[in-house]
């Protein structure tokens, strides 16, 4: 498929993006009509997403991607497959949007790296710390905290509410304490406050596997 092949709506391969992928796939209506397709469109790719505040959308949109990408790379060995990368700047979003993208990650066979950019706050924090593997640009800041919620109605229903958000907190807490080297001690001791830190740090506490020095 040559670079000059008009690929959909009038774009050329090389403009391509994998937006485009998603919505074309998904709703059948352009050239893309299975995964052969799929796949020689995804050659012509480069494995890169950007991740901003965590909202729904763009959760669907990372984690469809990270699936597509084990489906197209399913026959080839596990040391040969090409790295996907998200690049982070998040201030942090919707915590459930969040674990879609955690999820994501950890079900996939082929390799996601995760950079920090520039900010790893909240929720962006715990996607970037399920990377397989974890890189930091050098002045990169992260921030820890245990996150909030508010609702208002009857007993009953905030009765349920705190239930499920005790359990979506644990979860978080659990999710940080497997891939970092916090201990319960140190979990309980920074979730009182905001704790911001850089790469060095990150690096200390195993938030992080590696200052970047060039783009991987």
């Amino acid at each position: 498929m040559s670079e000059e092949k008009k690929f959909m709506d009038d774009k050329k391969i090389a403009d391509v993006t994998p937006t485009d992928l998603i919505n074309n796939y998904l709703n059948n209506t352009a050239e893309i009509k299975g995964l052969d397709d799929v796949s020689a469109a995804y050659d012509a790719i480069d494995r890169v997403l950007f991740l901003a505040d965590v909202t729904e959308e763009n959760a669907e949109a990372i984690s469809h991607l990270i699936r597509m990408w084990n489906v197209v790379d399913k026959d080839i060995d596990l040391d040969k497959r090409k790295p996907i990368k998200i690049y982070i700047d998040s201030h942090g979003g919707d915590v459930c949007a969040g674990f879609m993208i955690i999820d994501a990650i950890k079900m996939s066979k082929t390799p996601v790296y995760t950079v920090n950019m520039g900010s790893a706050f909240s929720m962006g924090l715990c996607i970037f710390v399920a990377g397989h593997k974890r890189f930091s640009y050098p002045h990169a800041a992260f921030l820890f905290h245990e996150g909030s919620g508010g609702m208002y109605g009857d007993a009953g229903k905030f009765k349920n509410f705190s239930k499920f958000y005790e359990n979506l907190l644990d979860n978080l807490k659990q999710h940080l304490l497997n891939h970092t080297k916090m201990t319960e001690e140190l979990y309980k001791e920074k979730d009182r406050d905001d704790w911001w830190f850089f790469a060095e740090e990150a690096i200390e506490y195993g938030f992080c596997d590696e200052i970047m020095e060039d783009f991987v």
